[in-house]
């Protein structure tokens, strides 16, 4: 009797098809079919950052034959891909097992976007929203409030004139806004809200609401309220597509850069720590990150096209 295949021995299978530089349009049909099932898109997860912990060490070898495998767009590729695969343990790593899946928030949505794009929406009561690239937001609109749930990304709303309070949630807290244009972006382990037009209201579950003045910042988290420095104002430029630093960590200019780059990007903690300033495109990562290798003594590699490492320098 055959068995049938986990999800991570498919997941095996299709990346080594979807990396292959030669994906045809069944191909990529059948995989958007299967991976809108949240079981294969956690074991797809799963597969990819093995993968990101498998092959650096392989292409920083001597064995330029195997460079050159890897970077040929044919069948050998799929075959050393798969075999890659399953040599690193990816069937059976514990290490990833239970953690939440970077896709599985957008699954399901309301709304959201992909990577490298933003989305403008009109809501109901005439207010418009704006997603950064890879967000999600669930939508629930009653007789006595609005609500908007952030399950991933970043947004920018601008609130309709509406007797009904309107109301961002997330997992650290709310931001509560009449009239107002805010922003309201998932960072890690907290809620970064910022005012960009009249005053909002935030807070964390039943604690007092505190009020955001225009061109304010806070930062909700485990620690409660704290105010966000005047130089994290650049947090809101990606809605034109660009990213405005002032003096941030190499590390947060990669974390916005990522959802605007398909692949896996792998920073060094040293590296990571470089301070940061200027203005960076976001809809031409590849210029950007050339930039930040210009300024910066970092050096930047990518591999087979989804997989770039950075390090510092000497």
């Amino acid at each position: 009797m055959k068995h049938a295949r986990s999800a991570v021995d498919e997941a095996i299978e299709w990346t080594a098809c979807m990396r292959s530089g030669e994906v045809m349009a069944d191909e990529q049909k059948a995989f958007d079919a299967w991976f809108t099932n949240p079981a294969n898109a956690q074991a797809w997860e799963k597969v990819q950052a093995h993968l990101g912990a498998t092959f650096p060490p392989l292409l920083r070898g001597s064995d330029s034959h195997m460079r050159q495998v890897l970077q040929a767009p044919d069948l050998r590729r799929r075959r050393l891909l798969r075999g890659a695969l399953v040599f690193g343990g990816v069937g059976i790593g514990a290490t990833l097992i239970g953690r939440q899946s970077a896709l599985f928030p957008t699954i399901g949505a309301d709304l959201r976007t992909a990577t490298a794009q933003r989305g403008d929406f009109n809501l109901s009561d005439g207010s418009t929203l704006r997603l950064d690239a890879r967000s999600a937001v669930d939508i629930n609109f009653t007789d006595s409030e609005r609500n908007l749930v952030l399950r991933s990304g970043k947004l920018i709303i601008e609130v309709s004139d509406d007797p009904r309070p309107f109301i961002v949630q997330t997992s650290h807290g709310f931001a509560r806004g009449a009239g107002a244009r805010f922003m309201v972006a998932l960072q890690g382990n907290s809620t970064h809200v910022w005012g960009l037009r009249s005053s909002v209201c935030i807070g964390r579950g039943n604690d007092r609401c505190s009020a955001l003045q225009n061109g304010e910042g806070a930062r909700l988290g485990l620690k409660g309220i704290t105010p966000l420095a005047a130089h994290r104002k650049g947090e809101s430029s990606w809605e034109s597509g660009k990213l405005s630093v002032d003096d941030w960590s190499l590390g947060e200019v990669i974390e916005a850069l990522q959802p605007y780059r398909r692949g896996v990007i792998r920073i060094s903690p040293a590296a990571a720590r470089l301070r940061v300033s200027g203005l960076f495109s976001l809809d031409n990562s590849e210029r950007a990150l050339t930039s930040l290798a210009q300024i910066l003594p970092v050096r930047i590699e990518q591999y087979l096209g989804f997989w770039t490492q950075i390090e510092l320098l000497g």
